[in-house]
């Protein structure tokens, strides 16, 4: 699955990663600092985890916390999120 549609991932139907479309062409071509700052937290967390870098996760944590004045941990973060690594091959745009 591609980046892209990774942070894109709504949902999975089966072995299927469900996409949005839109959110797929609205956040793209992003950074993960643009990310942050147009509020797409999720995709950002996606994006983290896709790159496999706890910096990354951490930088959304941190970001998310101070404007949520909330206290994630980066692992609690993934489940405020709903969000897992998976490899699926097969990828639904909705």
């Amino acid at each position: 699955m591609t980046k892209n549609d990774f942070i894109s991932t709504i949902g999975y139907d089966g072995a299927a990663a469900v996409v949005d479309k839109e959110r797929r062409a609205k956040n793209g071509n992003k950074t993960l600092a643009q990310l942050l700052e147009a509020g797409a937290f999720r995709s950002a967390a996606a994006f983290a985890v896709y790159d496999d870098s706890q910096e990354e996760l951490q930088t959304v944590t941190d970001y998310y916390n101070k404007l949520a004045h909330a206290d994630y941990t980066t692992e609690n973060i993934l489940r405020v999120f709903g969000i897992t690594k998976t490899d699926s091959k097969k990828v639904i745009l909705l």
